[in-house]
């Protein structure tokens, strides 16, 4: 699918609101469902922390050193098909994702609300496949050109690519007057 179908397709999903914030498990499945047609490339080490949402299959604890720990404690390991996830939070918004865990038992923690994730006294880990995640994708203008974001053109939180060149998001904070 080119870019352009692909900026088509986003605009009419857009207009549906059907997302879901009754529950925690409604919240991931409509994401799911939401996003997953309009994928472009596939996640890997460099985006997967932004936006997305995934379903991890419970696994053992590595035996290896993680490739990274976040701020929160929770441990990465990367591997060549997938991520390994350790931690004591699972859920909707895990930062500004939205990761459940099925555990073993066929139950899956989706978190506590379409709000919040669910915690743990104790770590679980959880396997993904990059294929897998699903990027909540944005329509952004770059130089006045609509661009979608995708797996293809994004780095880290805020950096895409548009035409072989990076751009940085600047959030900004505009103060408007004050009105009694």
């Amino acid at each position: 699918m080119n870019k352009i179908e692909l900026i088509d397709r986003f605009k009419k999903i857009d207009e549906i609101d059907d997302i879901d914030y009754r529950a925690a498990y409604l919240h991931i499945k409509s994401l799911i469902n939401h996003y997953k047609d309009i994928q472009d490339g596939i996640a890997s080490e460099e985006n997967f922390y932004d936006n997305t949402v995934a379903i991890f299959e419970e696994i053992k604890k590595p035996r290896t050193a993680p490739d990274y720990i976040s701020e929160s404690g929770s441990r990465y390991w990367y591997k060549k098909d997938g991520l390994i996830r350790g931690s004591n939070h699972w859920g909707n918004r895990v930062a500004n994702c939205d990761w459940a865990l099925k555990l073993k038992n066929g139950k899956t923690i989706y978190g506590n609300s379409a709000f919040s994730a669910k915690s743990f006294r104790d770590e679980k880990y959880g396997f993904v496949k990059w294929k897998n995640f699903v990027l909540k994708c944005e329509l952004i203008e770059i130089n006045g050109e609509e661009v979608l974001t995708s797996f293809n053109n994004k780095i880290g939180r805020d950096i895409i690519i548009h035409k072989n060149k990076k751009y940085q998001r600047i959030i900004t904070i505009e103060y408007l007057p004050y009105k009694e």
